[in-house]
This record gives C-alpha cells, structure tokens and sequence, in this order.
C-alpha cells in the first residue's frame, strides 16, 4: 500500500520556542518543498508532547505555549506561500512507546541524544552522577525520545516519505528522528545555524560532525575559492591568534594574553609537548558518525602517556580548553587531580594558547580544531582518536595512547600538508549554505519569509518563572549577571545572548 502512495516531505517542529531554529525550520522546509516540485509538505508540532526535551526540560507549560503559538504562527507563513501543507499536532497520547519492540541498536542510538542534551545542559559526562531530579528528568526525557520514534516509525512505514527535515540530530528530540528516518531508509535533512544564527548549516543524511561532512564540504569550499585560498587561511589564523572575532562567532581565548606564558611553563627545561583537550560533555555523546574508532578517555589517555618513557626525554602540560571553566564540579575535579601530576593550565589561566603551540615540540590533540590550527603553523600534531577533522591529513592520527607514545619514541611523527588546515579554514570563513527564506538580521533577530516568529508578550512573561527554574537546575549562575540581555529578550521578543 506505502508504494502506491504519493510521495510527501515532513517536518518536525521541536523546540519551536527557540529562535532561530523554528526560522531556519520553515526555510529549510521551503528550500526541500520547492526542490521536489513542491510535494506536500506535512509538519508535526509537539502538542504538549514530549515530557522533557532541551529547550524545556522541566514540561514547563508557559514554555509548551511559547513553543506552540510560534510553531502556529510560523505555519500559518508557510502555508501563505505553499499551500500544499498541512499541520499536524502530536499529543503525549500519541507518543505510545508499545508500538514496537525497543531493541539494543535503538536504545544505544536514542540514549546517546539524552546523553549528549543533559551532558550539554550540564556540562557533564557521567551520567552516574546525576542527581535524583536530574535522573527523573533523565527518565522523561528518554521515555520522549522512545515515543518520537514509535510514532515516527508507524508514520514512515504507512506513508511514502522522501525528506525528513530534523533540527540538529544530537539532540534528545531530534536524534529518534534521524535514527527512525535510517530504520526507513528515508532521508534526513539535518540543519543548524552557527555563529548565533549569522550562518545557517545543512546535510543530508550525515550528521554535522561527521568526518564526510566536514571533508567533502571542506574540500568544495576551498575548491570554489583555490586562488584566494592561502589569504583566506591567512586572515583566519591572524584573528585566532589576536582574539579577533570571525564572522560574530565566539572568541575562547578573549581572557588570555597575548604571547604570554605562565612562570611555570617558561620554567620547563625538557623539549615541550603541549596536550590540548576538548570539552568532554561534547565529546562523550557524538556517536558512530564521529568516526568508526571508539571515542577514548583524555584524561586516562594523558595518565598514560605522562607515565610512559616519554617522559625522559620531554616535557608535557596539558591545556584546558577555555569553554572548560563552566564544566561540572566532577570535571574539574578530574583535572585538578590530573594537576598534581603533571602541569595543567585551567581555563582562567591567562597563557597564549598559541605562544605554547609555538613553543611546543609536539602538539597532542583529542577533538579540538586547535589541531588544524598547531598544523597551519607548522608543528607536528598527533591526534587520538577519532574527531570531524580526520577526512583530510591534518594530523598523526592515531588510536589511542599507546600508539601515540610508540609513535614519540620512534620519531615517526611528521608535519602534515599546510594545505589541509587552509581548507579548514577556507571553509570555517567562507562556508555558503543559501537559504532563500531565512534571514539573520542582528544577533537574536531572524525571519523566515522577511517575517518575524514571535510570541506575545503575556506569554514571555508567563515563562520567565519556569526559565529561572531551568537555569537554577542547570546551575547556572549567569542569570542575574546578564540581566542587561534577558530584560531586553524579554521585552522585545528575540533571543540575543
């Protein structure tokens, strides 16, 4: 019967209470809606649906009303321009979880969205740690993912589906959708914005941090733009290295000095090797589509190569990534033990992360793009396990630690190409992915169609009480500090932070 179906599009509009991704929702379901001669194009809007999910953990009910009157709202433009749409709301009633046998390859799948949107919200990468309420959460949050898939599932084996168009595919309501769109071999359009929404991302069938992703898109970027490609590559290391911002986007290093070294890494004696790590939380929960090598333990990785012979002969300091300094209290409780043992500089340390690469014999990276960036100044990087960064020779790729440290003693490391780290780059400053209908205006302002999705204000309003309960879970302290943006957000509808 599903063959004898017309093909169809859909599209789900989760965390339609944030900006800009309910605007980048509608343009990219208008760009696919258009490139397949406008087929009809079903939306399902989450009616109250999902009992924990990353923009409301708590099932806020102010929350769901912001989420469904704009994900109303923007329908409402959509069908305008293409009436041949509809819209379809899902209850909690029909996220019914015995609609199908759960088997292993799901779970792992679906756990790994739960994993990585607590992880996220919490900057945490042991779940075993989480508190009693946070393990509720946990609970309904799971039971959500498992409903979205046993719905979805049903949907795409009675209908003849060609596009699934997701937001992100990490996230807890939107990696079941990714994985149910694989189940039945139906496409998935996965699409994001960077950069507080200045620049918007799209894939098909291959999640953002995949190593297909950034290659092939690398490669077509720096392609595109060959001759000018050097001076591209160019003026991207100079505002790294000067805490200069590339296209609004954030600045890390913003609080190091330039070209300054803490006492104690000026005073090492020994050949240098620098060990730069990446936020756990982030790098924990990517999955399969990171690459087929397990993704490995740094901090057991630096114990043993600290421990190792290499130690005769060089000297090591670990640097924290600057985003670290917001890390949880476990985190930072591994690194202050890590400290005793070998020099670890903190997040609030003022060193130049690039004066340490240019003082470094090696550089050691995990998943950072400081790797690419050590590369394109001409110092050897070996880089353990797996990371988006591997489609082209940026790096010693190795394993684990053990082949990093034969790798040492043997000398067998090299410099790589330059030109792979200026593809990098190329396509980091010039990456294009057009999307007719959405526009950036400032930093918190989008439209979709030069129209502007916004809930009234009684709504706003009626939210900030949950969203202070958010942020007092999630511990974050930022809140009273940054009131001069939330009153502003607040008052005039946008989503500047």
């Amino acid at each position: 019967m599903k063959n004898k179906l017309k093909k169809i599009n859909i599209s789900f509009l989760n965390l339609a209470a944030q900006s800009p991704s309910i605007e980048l929702n509608f343009a990219m379901s208008e760009k696919i809606h258009i490139e397949s001669n406008r087929k009809k194009h079903v939306f399902f809007m989450c009616d109250r649906a999902l009992n924990s999910c990353s923009v409301n953990i708590t099932h806020s009910k102010s929350i769901c009303d912001i989420c469904r009157h704009k994900a109303k709202k923007g329908f409402k433009y959509f069908n305008e321009r293409n009436p041949n749409s509809e819209l379809i709301k899902v209850s909690k009633k029909d996220l019914n979880t015995t609609k199908f046998e759960k088997d292993n390859k799901i779970m792992d799948e679906l756990m790994l969205g739960v994993h990585s949107t607590i992880g996220s919200q919490l900057r945490l990468d042991d779940m075993s740690l989480l508190n009693t309420k946070w393990s509720n959460i946990k609970f309904l949050m799971t039971k959500s993912s498992l409903g979205l898939y046993s719905y979805f599932n049903n949907f795409l084996k009675n209908n003849n589906v060609e596009n699934f168009i997701i937001f992100n595919g990490r996230i807890s309501c939107a990696r079941p959708l990714k994985k149910v769109s694989q189940d039945n071999n139906v496409n998935y359009i996965l699409f994001d914005g960077a950069r507080n929404g200045m620049t918007p991302y799209y894939s098909k069938n291959e999640m953002f941090h995949s190593i297909n992703f950034e290659k092939n898109n690398a490669l077509k970027t720096y392609l595109k733009h060959f001759l000018d490609s050097r001076k591209i590559a160019s003026d991207y290391s100079f505002k790294k290295q000067n805490k200069i911002p590339i296209l609004r986007d954030i600045v890390f290093t913003k609080n190091q000095q330039t070209g300054y070294l803490d006492e104690k890494i000026q005073a090492l004696k020994k050949p240098l090797i620098t060990i730069f790590v990446s936020s756990d939380d982030e790098y924990r929960y990517l999955g399969s589509d990171f690459g087929k090598e397990p993704i490995v333990d740094q901090i057991d990785s630096i114990y043993t190569l600290v421990s190792s012979s290499v130690k005769d002969n060089y000297d090591f300091v670990v640097k924290m990534h600057p985003n670290q300094n917001k890390s949880h209290k476990s985190i930072l409780k591994k690194y202050n033990s890590l400290s005793k043992k070998i020099l670890t500089i903190f997040p609030d340390n003022k060193s130049d992360s690039y004066a340490l690469i240019k003082k470094s014999k090696i550089i050691i990276s995990f998943s950072s793009s400081i790797g690419a960036e050590a590369n394109y100044l001409s110092k050897p990087v070996i880089q353990i396990g797996p990371s988006k960064w591997m489609g082209l020779p940026t790096a010693n790729f190795v394993k684990n630690s053990n082949e990093a440290i034969e790798m040492i003693l043997n000398s067998a490391y090299k410099i790589m190409p330059k030109r792979s780290s200026i593809a990098y780059f190329t396509f980091n400053m010039k990456a294009n992915f057009k999307l007719e209908t959405y526009h950036y205006i400032e930093d918190g302002a989008y439209t979709y169609a030069n129209k502007f999705i916004k809930a009234p204000f009684v709504l706003r309003v009626l939210a900030v009480i949950p969203k202070l309960y958010q942020a007092f879970l999630r511990g974050d302290n930022e809140v009273f500090t940054k009131l001069y943006l939330y009153i502003p957000n607040l008052l005039f509808g946008r989503t500047k932070g």
